[in-house]
């Protein structure tokens, strides 16, 4: 009996022992549980939060591509090209102006630069330096505008005040408020449910590791043999985020894409943030409540692109009294020696000349004389600059060396661009530009035989109608061409160029530069 009774006791301590196992077990399965429900759960809170940032950050890059400067030397900048649409954006005669894309100045002035080393003279090169000049200080203020637009706090720094972000239509762009909103619509209402609160969100300005993509065409696109054993080798459309040289000289393109769109974060690169830099990187830090865990999420964007619409003016060249010898082609007027002589230059003051009451002609404020060979050169980089990234070097440089005469047996010839970037020439029998306005705070000069060739004195008379740009120097035109009084360009529609002749400045018969050499006078036995 003892025995059995101690058996009894026996057998029920080793059940007694199988609970205390399972009641372990069950407590370690609990655990375990508990843990990979909180991996679980942060990873849904991770992934929930970064599609949140991803859609901020697109939100982001938006109003950073509506931000628009407005410089003294280049007008209306922003990351990309804008049409002549905003109520802020309105130049002095009351029209709207169209915004330059920060790349589309890059390479027009990259192009100034391949056209100044063919030209192969001092004049054009300082031309081409002196807008290389404007545009890198364009691109600063650009960045230093951007950059500041995305700090959260506002700045009582007077000098920050200066770069408060605005669009075409004067409405003040917050990227950053922007992002915010977008990210808690997005993602406040899990947070709180899991347990987790945004604790901050910053952001950065920077570019890629890798090559990105822009829409600004390279001028060597196409060239021919001749200038592909001069220059550098086919583009289409310039790299982003690389050095693009030209005549020794460093260019760099923002990153822009057909549409707002999301890059890699381990693309993104800060160090070299001061090179026309794009793409917004937006940092969001989650902390979870009354716990000291905390969760980063990160996302980056790259703005999109618009188109640049705006056509090149025209450039017109008037012999009415014959073409000099040795002035066969663009190219000698542009480097002849016999363009020496020093020249007053003029600007209208006080409105367009002589048209508008009270408006004189005084000297020119930046400098009051020049070389005929200077004045010439400066205004057909002007011109040359309102084509923006469209032409094809290699047209250029055929129009350069193409034969007056062998063109067309005309006094009067007409120069612009088409859509390809090739150049057009026209001989027309009715002069289209008859009206002899000089805009307001552009560039004019009239003198009597100053051009020697070959002993003949020639005079000139060089109207540069978009030698200043921009509502703060370019008077109130702000550096848009002329209209003309009829049509020039017989592929756009009349009604429609009526309409643009009223406003738009998408007209394509409009006047930047006008070079009349007339009046011989026979010097040194010359001959005419």
């Amino acid at each position: 009996m003892q025995m059995q009774g101690r058996r009894k006791v026996a057998h029920r301590n080793e059940r007694g022992n199988l609970y205390v196992l399972y009641i372990g077990f069950a407590a370690m399965i609990v655990v375990v549980w508990n843990l990979y429900a909180q991996v679980g759960l942060s990873f849904i809170v991770n992934y929930r939060s970064k599609c949140a940032l991803e859609a901020a950050s697109l939100a982001a890059a938006r109003d950073l591509s509506r931000i628009v400067i407005d410089d003294p030397k280049w007008g209306y900048v922003a990351l990309t090209d804008q049409p002549p649409v905003g109520e802020d954006t309105k130049a002095g005669d009351g029209y709207p102006l169209p915004v330059t894309g920060i790349n589309t100045i890059m390479a027009t002035v990259r192009l100034e630069m391949l056209v100044a080393q063919a030209l192969g003279t001092n004049e054009a090169m300082a031309c081409a330096l002196d807008d290389l000049r404007t545009a890198r200080a364009a691109s600063r203020r650009l960045s230093r505008t951007l950059r500041n637009s995305l700090k959260r706090e506002r700045s009582s720094n007077e000098d920050e005040k200066e770069l408060v972000a605005r669009d075409i239509f004067g409405n003040l762009v917050r990227p950053m408020d922007s992002a915010a909103t977008v990210y808690r619509k997005n993602a406040d209402q899990m947070l709180s449910g899991m347990g987790w609160k945004l604790e901050s969100m910053n952001a950065d300005l920077g570019s890629l590791t890798q090559e990105g993509t822009t829409n600004t065409p390279s001028p060597e696109r196409g060239l021919s043999n001749r200038a592909a054993s001069i220059f550098e080798p086919e583009l289409k459309n310039y790299p982003a985020f690389e050095d693009v040289p030209a005549a020794g000289e460093s260019f760099y393109f923002a990153g822009l894409g057909k549409q707002t769109s999301l890059v890699e974060p381990a693309l993104f690169d800060e160090s070299r943030s001061v090179q026309n830099s794009s793409v917004i990187r937006l940092v969001a830090q989650l902390k979870r409540n009354d716990t000291d865990n905390w969760m980063k999420s990160v996302a980056c964007a790259q703005p999109a692109y618009m188109e640049d619409k705006v056509p090149a003016s025209y450039m017109v060249l008037r012999f009415p009294n014959g073409i000099p010898n040795g002035t066969d082609c663009l190219r000698s007027l542009l480097t002849s020696d016999g363009l020496s002589k020093r020249i007053p230059l003029y600007t209208a003051c006080g409105g367009d000349f002589p048209s508008d009451q009270g408006a004189q002609l005084k000297e020119n404020p930046d400098t009051s004389s020049a070389t005929v060979r200077q004045a010439v050169t400066r205004a057909f980089f002007d011109w040359l600059r309102t084509a923006h990234a469209k032409p094809k070097l290699d047209a250029i440089i055929n129009a350069l060396d193409c034969q007056f005469n062998s063109q067309h047996p005309s006094v009067t010839y007409l120069y612009t661009f088409d859509d390809r970037g090739e150049i057009e020439v026209a001989a027309p029998k009715d002069y289209p530009f008859l009206a002899q306005t000089a805009y307001e705070s552009q560039l004019y000069t009239v003198a009597t035989n100053v051009i020697n060739l070959h002993g003949v004195a020639w005079s000139m008379r060089l109207r540069d109608q978009v030698h200043r740009l921009g509502k703060q120097e370019g008077g109130k035109h702000a550096g848009q061409p002329m209209p003309s009084t009829v049509a020039v360009n017989h592929n756009q529609d009349e009604e429609k160029r009526l309409l643009a002749t009223a406003g738009s400045r998408y007209d394509r018969s409009r006047l930047g530069l006008e070079l009349e050499i007339s009046t011989p006078i026979m010097t040194n036995g010359g001959e005419l």
